[in-house]
């Protein structure tokens, strides 16, 4: 949904700034004297250039940045982290696979998950249930 709204807003401000300029037609100069040059170029297409750099720095790059921290968490689980699943399951990766996991729930129950279905790493090598215990 997020991606589908952003392709949009993109591509309406590429319409925009690609336009013939009729979008403008109305916001001519008041009072203004009929020889006079027109403005320069850079002048008209400025607020374009501005706001394709606001969407670059507040959309596009944290996102990307988003991205490859994920993917390095992903690339740095290995045998015996603790991981919380998206699910909310506590689990301990018992094998690594290309596009998998093999996690044990508990000593009997082992699952295979995909990596996609890691929500967290538990850093704190105490019990996960004991540290997140409410106070009584």
């Amino acid at each position: 949904m997020f991606n589908k709204t952003k392709l949009f807003l993109m591509q309406a401000v590429l319409m925009i700034a690609a336009g013939n300029g009729s979008v403008w037609a109305m916001a001519g100069r008041p009072n203004a004297d009929p020889n006079a040059p027109p403005p320069p170029a850079w002048v008209t297409y400025m607020p374009m250039i501005v706001m394709i750099a606001i969407f670059y720095f507040f959309l596009i790059r944290p996102q990307m940045k988003q991205k490859n921290d994920r993917q390095k968490l992903m690339d740095s689980l290995k045998k015996g982290d603790k991981v919380i699943t998206q699910g909310g399951f506590y689990a301990t990766i018992v094998n690594v696979g290309t596009t998998t996991f093999d996690v044990k729930l508990n000593e009997e129950t082992r699952v295979k998950i995909l990596k996609s279905a890691v929500q967290e790493v538990i850093q704190d090598a105490s019990d996960p249930i004991e540290a997140t215990a409410l106070p009584q």
